[in-house]
């Protein structure tokens, strides 16, 4: 086996995985990887990737440290095909110490890397999250699977919303704010870094953005859906805080299951998360249930671990 840090060979091993999560795509990283850069080390058998870690890292305050990039939910480590038959130990050892000697790390594994968490050196520290999913069986109506209170209320929005996917992504950014606002919190990206991530999304058709409207023309609430191979995620969404009591929000996410279901043919819906409980309850009475993944860590640096407790204080 040997160390590979080839980009192209990375675009060729991504090809031939069918569950790969888009934010592990190279177009995708290209697109998030601002104030940083992304690289990737693999590790190959001869012509064969048995492995890839794609991580993105930055500097500041004199460090140089792995972190995640805007819009993304997963990176960290990726077994091939064949590896997930038998997880060796060495393969995820020979990728973490081909590494460069970072400050410190902290990535969030997708689910495909759950089996090899216990194989991680004891220098890192992990943290299980979940996401929720919903299974999408074809010819087989989700409704089925919700409860009567729900189904109810997303009738009752059917009598006064109707779908807009066509939608300037500014407007949808102003919705967007809204939600955070209401919060008292900022929006964690600025429109220029949204756009630069839709344009990525647009170009490789990966993408679609709904507005639920009334007969007005006011805009309820927004969400925006990506997806890849596998599975539609329910990336980001918005509500009017003065209208949000017309349900759309439930109903805009009927709305995008149906379009997952119907129109992209996907077994998966990813709601990615929540952490939340009220939010969490929400997504399990669609019929959603949890997905353990990880959040990966290790602190090398004295100074980065006493920013990493600053920050999170």
């Amino acid at each position: 086996m040997e160390i590979n840090h080839s980009k192209e060979d990375y675009a060729a091993f991504c090809a031939t995985l069918p569950d790969l999560p888009i934010c592990c795509e190279p177009w995708y990283l290209n697109a998030v990887a601002e104030d940083g850069q992304w690289s990737v080390v693999l590790v190959k058998d001869g012509e064969k990737t048995l492995a890839a870690l794609p991580y993105f890292h930055k500097h500041r305050m004199g460090l140089h440290y792995v972190t995640m990039p805007l819009f993304t939910k997963y990176m960290g480590f990726i077994p091939g095909l064949e590896l997930r038959q038998n997880p060796p130990q060495e393969v995820l050892r020979l990728l973490l110490k081909a590494l460069p000697s970072f400050a410190g790390i902290d990535q969030q594994f997708s689910p495909l890397a759950n089996d090899f968490i216990p194989l991680l050196p004891d220098s890192f520290q992990t943290f299980a999250y979940h996401t929720h999913r919903l299974q999408l069986g074809q010819g087989q109506d989700w409704r089925s699977g919700i409860n009567r209170n729900m189904r109810r209320n997303i009738r009752k929005a059917d009598a006064l919303l109707t779908l807009k996917t066509e939608l300037a992504l500014s407007t949808f950014y102003q919705i967007n704010e809204l939600s955070f606002t209401r919060q008292g919190l900022a929006l964690p990206y600025s429109f220029a870094q949204l756009e630069r991530h839709d344009q990525a999304l647009a170009k490789a058709g990966r993408r679609q953005i709904f507005a639920a409207v009334d007969a007005e023309g006011n805009i309820h609430s927004v969400a925006y859906v990506m997806w890849d191979k596998q599975a539609a995620y329910y990336h980001l969404s918005g509500d009017d805080p003065e209208l949000r009591n017309s349900g759309s929000g439930i109903w805009l996410i009927a709305q995008a299951l149906d379009f997952t279901q119907q129109q992209l043919k996907l077994p998966i819906f990813d709601f990615e998360g929540s952490m939340i409980p009220a939010i969490a309850a929400i997504r399990e009475q669609f019929g959603a249930t949890k997905t353990t993944y990880y959040r990966v860590q290790q602190q090398r640096s004295y100074l980065y671990r006493a920013l990493k407790w600053w920050k999170n204080r």
